[in-house]
């Protein structure tokens, strides 16, 4: 089965065979006999090419999360007693990423030295079993999925914010309305590519009108530290700048519900110790807090 697999993502016999140390002949006779016994072809083979058939595609997709249940329980079982370690892949949103995680991986690394870490920055869909992925750290509402478990770190406001400079020249907001009048920041959202909007108390929401329009959050918050609009930040990237003075958070009084932050797992009876030390150890870790 795990020679299936490797066939199938490397697409060739000769570099699935370097992957799991076997000889190429090996490889072809184990997938040979497991042809035999499932009596359907799994690959199209050429003197040039493989390529899975109807029948191998379906296989491959059932067959992967069930090699990753394998091994997480053979990992439970083996490393039951030890210390965690082994490869951990983890996804989280850019801006947290270098914001939160960034900072404290390294004393992550100093707790679990046996662990490696392969970090990929990104706010998508992503699909936890087909890309081999232990842990994914999204905020917001989470999609209903049998498949995953989500586990909440923590709750993170959001702030809307200028400059003191902007506020000086435009004047200060009272009250949601009021934004009317002001050059609001807008942020794409890069995977759904529509204006994230604005929320507030009591479920009162606007689409931010202004430019530039842009589809990264931190070139938001620093459009808005020039001075050039407001914006509305999640208080962990926020936190720092109106702590040196650079954002004054306005609006405080209208305020919408935190917004929680996951971590996402595949939902399966045994979780590697390396994915279990990881999110434990982000519940001991604080999001930069924002005064008021």
């Amino acid at each position: 089965m795990t020679a299936v697999v490797q066939v199938a993502e490397h697409g060739t016999f000769v570099a699935a065979a370097k992957v799991l140390g076997m000889s190429t002949s090996a490889i072809s006779k184990a997938i040979a006999r497991l042809e035999q016994d499932l009596k359907v072809k799994l690959f199209h083979r050429t003197t040039r090419s493989v390529s899975l058939t109807p029948e191998g595609e379906r296989y491959v997709l059932g067959i992967k999360p069930l090699l990753i249940e394998i091994d997480a329980l053979t990992a439970e079982i083996r490393d039951h007693r030890a210390t965690p370690k082994g490869l951990l892949r983890i996804s989280a949103p850019d801006a947290f990423a270098r914001n939160v995680l960034a900072p404290v991986l390294n004393q992550f690394r100093s707790r679990y030295p046996d662990i490696q870490i392969d970090l990929s920055l990104e706010d998508r869909d992503v699909d936890l079993a087909g890309e081999q992925l232990d842990v994914a750290i999204r905020t917001g509402g989470l999609p209903d999925n049998a498949t995953l478990v989500a586990r909440k770190l923590y709750s993170d406001p959001l702030i809307t914010c200028a400059a003191q400079g902007y506020l000086d020249t435009h004047g200060t907001p009272k009250n949601p309305q009021d934004l009317q009048q002001h050059n609001c920041l807008p942020f794409r959202n890069l995977r759904t590519g529509r204006t994230v909007p604005w929320l507030f108390a009591n479920d009162e929401r606007m689409v931010p009108a202004g430019q530039p329009t842009i589809n990264d959050i931190e070139a938001v918050c620093q459009i808005a530290v020039s001075g050039a609009g407001i914006a509305q930040l999640p208080g962990h990237l926020a936190a720092r700048f109106i702590s040196t003075g650079q954002l004054q958070e306005i609006l405080r009084l209208f305020r919408p519900p935190d917004v929680p932050v996951s971590a996402i797992y595949l939902n399966r009876r045994f979780v590697s110790p390396r994915i279990r030390s990881f999110i434990d150890f982000m519940l001991t870790i604080d999001l930069p807090a924002v005064d008021g």
